[in-house]
């Protein structure tokens, strides 16, 4: 998933986990709690442990990954599974 996210966005993991307020960044952090939260029923406890965050903090990401997901039609996985 973090290696979707990174391609989709350009960046390196590194980038990504590091933090900030770049808007780039703040997307794909956003998109990767989204992700997390609807695709593999992760807590939302448990990613603000693993990414040192609020547990609010990744709601609040959650639903602004729902948004950029939607706006950008982007998808988990390419193509269909057979």
């Amino acid at each position: 998933m973090i290696d979707r996210v990174t391609v989709l966005f350009g960046m390196s993991f590194k980038e990504l986990l590091m933090g900030g307020k770049q808007r780039k960044a703040v997307r794909a952090r956003s998109v990767l709690c989204f992700w997390r939260t609807r695709e593999l029923g992760i807590s939302a406890v448990w990613i603000s442990k693993k990414m040192n965050i609020a547990s609010s903090t990744v709601s609040e990401s959650v639903e602004r990954g729902r948004k950029v997901v939607e706006e950008q039609g982007l998808k988990l996985f390419e193509g269909e599974f057979k």
